[in-house]
């Protein structure tokens, strides 16, 4: 049994640090989608991003307050971090892309592989109206995509170069995922933009980003 004197976490301070981390991991998950959210919000999602990060505070500062009056250094410590966590997820974010495409696609990573799968089915059809954008993914995986479609940019290893846009401006340029069977080089149309493979991401993933930002080959 713990005693009140000694500094770990009790029961009282279970609650606050339980809804502190769901708060910061709200926030963390609405910023790796931030492509997804700008994209449908436009300039609004500034605001969503904003409101969201009153949301965080507004729920971890009276919860730093009950954990506080505790005086436990461990459950206030835990809490601090988790507080920092969420709020730091925007920034980093916004600094550095390639590491959020990256930690996205760790955590996504089944989802991304069912998309391999549904085209490999040919599950994924391409119609007439579907040749640019690509079709629908299907509801379940609808959030990958910034227009909840998969675009076909070209051929590799005799498959098709499946494209997930992370972002798409307004009206047109994009960033995103590719998938590519075979060897992953070459400029492609992403939506307006010439893209190429930046980073690899595991199983024939890249992150697609503006040609300018590749390396020099």
């Amino acid at each position: 049994m713990i005693s009140s004197k000694e500094p770990g976490v009790t029961r009282p301070a279970v609650i606050p640090l339980l809804v502190m981390a769901a708060a910061a991991v709200a926030m963390a998950a609405l910023e790796l989608h931030r492509g997804p959210v700008y994209s449908a919000l436009w300039l609004f999602g500034v605001f969503a991003e904003g409101a969201a990060y009153l949301v965080l505070l507004a729920v971890c500062l009276p919860m730093m307050v009950v954990l506080g009056l505790g005086r436990r250094p461990i459950p206030i410590v835990i809490g601090l971090v988790l507080m920092v966590l969420g709020l730091a997820s925007g920034p980093v974010s916004w600094a550095d892309p390639a590491l959020r495409a990256q930690i996205r696609f760790f955590v996504e990573r089944p989802a991304f592989g069912r998309v391999v799968e549904l085209s490999r089915q040919g599950r994924l059809p391409v119609t007439g109206q579907d040749a640019y954008y690509g079709p629908e993914l299907p509801g379940l995986l609808c959030y990958l995509s910034a227009n909840c479609r998969v675009a076909t940019l070209g051929y590799s290893g005799g498959q098709p170069i499946l494209y997930i846009p992370d972002w798409i401006g307004i009206p047109d340029d994009s960033i995103g995922f590719a998938h590519f069977a075979g060897e992953a080089s070459g400029r492609y149309d992403g939506f307006g933009m010439q893209i190429c493979p930046v980073v690899p991401l595991g199983e024939g993933w890249w992150w697609m980003d503006s040609c300018a930002s590749a390396a020099p080959s």
